[in-house]
């Protein structure tokens, strides 16, 4: 039950921090300016954004296919650097004259955050709901939901404890750890636009995968880029000069001033205990989620006359079976096959563009789920590009064996490395 809990636990956890760490820290830098625009800006795009994401959310589990996850998050994403570009160039400026091009971007980047990350929250327990097919009274059921609730409880105290940090700094010093946050959250949006780019060939050749390949294979460690950012802003608030000491202040007013200036720390000590467990979690959390997620071993495999051959009745039973052989650099590189219906079998790398090399396993209940993102295949969906689905490899069906050409694995080592 541990691990079902984490499952649910840390994605909530995580997607609710993306989400509410960037808008608390640029709600704070809204309301010291001193036009009412930009923050009613805000949360007519916060209060959109939201109902638009569940809206989105309904229609992908009610169509299946209306709503492209990866289009509209590829989408969301590449508006949000934009607008966060402006935000920066705006904010750590100089100029605090109202700016129409400011306004549209704090818009723009509440709605599209919302568009990304909280699409992404709300469909964990819609994930559970649906795989559940009505049996809800379970422990199972119960216990998918307790973990993203608490997941989602817990990234929104752990917000607002550094929303309330953030308020306490001056003006110069909310600037410089509002810069180092969104650059974090810039870094990992970048590097989720160019895997969505490569998913659909926007972005090609040995150059792309070379230089994205380490980067998707440890592409569970970016949040952590997040944290460091995050551990910014209690260093900078316990490094804060203590209030001076006006000639005008008498000894009771400015105890009043330093015991303010005390409680205001606390919440830096907050956010440091918040820290400690989103890594406990992220880390040993993570191993603990992940630990049984490689149910079925991958079977070694070598080349004859060029071709990898594995007999039709190891994989004709309808599960997922895994493969791997070694290429002549090294690498091992592994692919899977299963049965879809009939005589039609997907197959196609252990690894996706988006993802990277994690790979897949069956669930009890016969599902094909990515290993990072716990994302469900449509099996009919394997053997063909885009989304979280294997990349399709090279294959033929002859004298009751699946053939799969040595050099389309030997192609596809580097994604491995």
């Amino acid at each position: 039950m541990l691990q079902t809990f984490l499952q649910q636990f840390i994605p909530a956890m995580e997607e609710g921090l993306m989400l509410g760490v960037p808008l608390g820290i640029l709600f704070v830098l809204i309301r010291r300016l001193p036009h009412e625009d930009y923050k009613k800006s805000f949360r007519s795009a916060l209060k959109w954004g939201f109902w638009l994401s569940i809206f989105l959310v309904a229609v992908r589990v009610g169509t299946r296919n209306a709503v492209s996850r990866e289009l509209l998050e590829g989408a969301a994403t590449f508006v949000t650097l934009l607008a966060e570009a402006v935000i920066l160039s705006k904010f750590l400026g100089a100029n605090e004259n109202f700016s129409k091009p400011l306004k549209i971007s704090i818009a723009a980047a509440v709605m599209t955050l919302f568009l990304y990350h909280g699409f992404e929250l709300w469909l964990i327990p819609t994930g559970s709901v649906v795989a559940a097919l009505g049996d809800y009274f379970t422990v199972e059921f119960f216990t998918k939901i307790l973990g993203f609730v608490s997941g989602a409880l817990f990234a929104f105290v752990s917000s607002f404890m550094i929303y309330k940090a953030a308020d306490a700094l001056n003006q110069a010093r909310l600037k410089f750890v509002f810069a180092v946050i969104f650059a974090a959250c810039m870094i990992r949006q970048i590097i989720f636009l160019v895997q969505v780019l490569m998913a659909r060939d926007v972005l090609s050749g040995e150059m792309w995968m070379d230089l994205m390949a380490p980067v998707i294979n440890n592409s569970s460690l970016l949040i952590f880029v997040i944290f460091a950012a995050i551990l910014v802003l209690p260093i900078t608030l316990f490094s804060q000069p203590r209030p001076e000491r006006l000639p005008s202040y008498n000894p009771a007013e400015y105890r009043k001033i330093l015991a303010q200036a005390i409680h205001k720390r606390r919440w830096g000590a907050g956010v440091i205990i918040s820290l400690a467990l989103m890594t406990t979690t992220s880390s040993a959390g993570s191993y603990v989620a992940n630990k049984q997620a490689e149910i079925v071993p991958a079977v070694p495999v070598v080349a004859e006359a060029g071709s990898v051959d594995v007999d039709l009745e190891v994989v004709k039973d309808g599960h997922l079976h895994r493969f791997v052989y070694r290429a002549s650099t090294g690498e091992m590189v592994r692919y899977i096959v299963i049965l879809k219906g009939g005589s039609a079998y997907g197959v196609g790398l252990d690894a996706c563009e988006i993802c990277g090399a994690t790979g897949y396993y069956e669930r009890d209940d016969n599902q094909v789920v990515c290993k990072l993102c716990d994302v469900q295949m449509n099996k009919a969906t394997i053997g063909t590009r885009g989304g979280c689905n294997p990349i399709p490899i090279e294959y033929s069906i002859a004298d009751g064996k699946l053939k799969v050409p040595q050099a389309e694995l030997e192609k596809h080592a580097k994604i491995f490395q």
